[in-house]
């Protein structure tokens, strides 16, 4: 039987009769401004190897192709374009960190899939991981906390840094090089007790807050009532923009308790002054600052799909759905909003595969029940938190093959996959996974049986989900 294995797979197959071999060196390329800027044609046959693509960005995706069908190959015309503009993945680097060299081996495998945006984690209550040069103490003060306690990972003493504004740009321009854009991520106004342990004053209570040495959601928030949290945000926020130059920017907006705000005398004097109803109101009207701010400097933003909650969020904030259960994001997408799916019991790969086995992963339909418009569903990306993984061996195992599965529902059209055969394919693209230096998970792993599942699920559970050490 006639097939290539090319993971994603290719959205059109002619399979011409007989074989070639296929040497990517010798292939020929060409601009064609007919195509679309993602899409390409690539003709092996006995002539030779040549492709054309609407721009150098396709053309890169077409070396991608022909970089798993080096060897002998039968002869093909393949036309292919992705099914989504948005095919992201994300790393949590503040939990724990990694080296320059292992985010590189993970962009350059995300290459390989022709995914084209990371989405790079970098403040959050166990740490402030970039430098930001108008605000330094947030790097300085709020990167170290004491030790590290995420379930069974405890590890002693004191963990931090940050990546300085050159680590930062040899991020963005290594991605640039292989046409991914990263979109770094100042989650606010929750998560924020790092940079509340630099600057306790834009806290409801002014006091010192903790670097947070375990997982959880805090009640200390940056306070939306106090002008100088303003300040200090946009200072950090003009750094980043000097080094990422994203057209979007992610503010985060998740698990923000209101608990300091209906306290805080400052944050109901806000709600006074500005004619809002309730607090969650008020961190509408704060994502909403924040959204100016960055549109004045030509920005745009993304945000997770708790602040949908306000009912304040314009259609121009991309939204990124992840636990969604009132299916606000439904509702802003078929409002004329945009969203990307990052479905939590589906596309986490921080979770084990007997919580999130391999085909739930690639079978997951990011067009989700009750959009009316699949032009509305932007993309998808899928996360990697790292609380419980503080080694690149592990980043491996828990995301591969599930970032490929990912990769391929971003870029394959929906009529065009096909989980077995997914698996098979990926079995031989492993091998570049082996080149770039990246082990991935052994196949036998990808699809626990149920009792396997039962089992994996109560253990990470009783490891990982007990009783976090008491707030500080």
């Amino acid at each position: 039987m006639e097939r290539i294995n090319i993971v994603p797979k290719p959205n059109y197959i002619e399979f011409l009769g007989g074989e070639i071999t296929v040497e990517p060196a010798n292939a020929e390329f060409a601009i064609d401004e007919s195509l679309g800027a993602e899409e390409y044609v690539l003709i092996a046959d006995k002539n030779g190897v040549s492709a054309s693509g609407g721009s150098e960005q396709a053309l890169f995706y077409a070396k991608q192709t022909l970089r798993q069908m080096k060897g002998v190959s039968p002869c093909v015309r393949i036309k292919d374009k992705p099914a989504f503009e948005y095919r992201g993945f994300m790393l949590d680097c503040v939990r724990h960190m990694f080296t320059l060299d292992e985010i590189k081996k993970l962009i350059d495998a995300a290459a390989s899939l022709k995914m084209n945006r990371f989405h790079w984690h970098l403040t959050d209550d166990q740490g402030f991981r970039a430098w930001a040069g108008r605000r330094p103490g947030a790097a300085i003060d709020g990167s170290v906390r004491k030790s590290s306690d995420f379930g069974s990972l405890d590890e002693k003493g004191e963990y931090g840094g940050y990546y300085t504004t050159n680590q930062m740009k040899e991020i963005v321009e290594y991605c640039s090089e292989r046409f991914i854009t990263v979109v770094p991520e100042f989650d606010m106004p929750g998560h924020c007790s790092a940079i509340l342990h630099a600057y306790p004053d834009i806290g409801c209570t002014e006091k010192a807050v903790e670097v947070k040495s375990h997982q959880g959601i805090f009640e200390d928030i940056l306070c939306a009532g106090k002008d100088k949290t303003f300040e200090i945000v946009f200072d950090i926020l003009e750094d980043l923009l000097e080094v990422f130059p994203s057209e979007y920017i992610h503010i985060g907006g998740d698990e923000a308790p209101k608990t300091r705000w209906k306290n805080c005398p400052d944050c109901q004097k806000r709600i006074k002054e500005v004619g809002l109803k309730n607090e969650e109101e008020l961190q509408g009207w704060f994502t909403n600052e924040i959204v100016d701010f960055l549109a004045r400097k030509g920005r745009k933003a993304i945000v997770w799909n708790e602040s949908l909650r306000s009912g304040l969020i314009g259609k121009e904030t991309l939204v990124q759905m992840w636990m969604d259960p009132k299916k606000d994001s439904v509702k802003f997408a078929n409002n004329g909003g945009r969203i990307i799916a990052s479905d939590f019991f589906n596309y986490y790969c921080d979770y084990p595969y007997a919580m999130t086995p391999l085909d739930k992963t690639y079978n997951y339909n990011p067009i989700v029940k009750g959009i009316n418009d699949s032009e509305t569903v932007y993309g998808v990306e899928t996360p990697l938190w790292t609380e419980f993984i503080n080694s690149f061996e592990r980043i491996g195992y828990m995301f591969f093959p599930r970032i490929a599965a990912v990769a391929e529902t971003g870029w394959t059209n929906k009529e065009n996959k096909n989980a077995a055969d997914f698996r098979r394919r990926f079995k031989k693209y492993s091998a570049i996974l082996s080149q770039i230096g990246i082990t991935a998970a052994a196949p036998h792993e990808w699809n626990p049986s149920l009792l396997a599942r039962a089992t994996g699920t109560v253990t990470f559970m009783n490891n990982n989900v007990r009783k976090k050490p008491k707030d500080k």
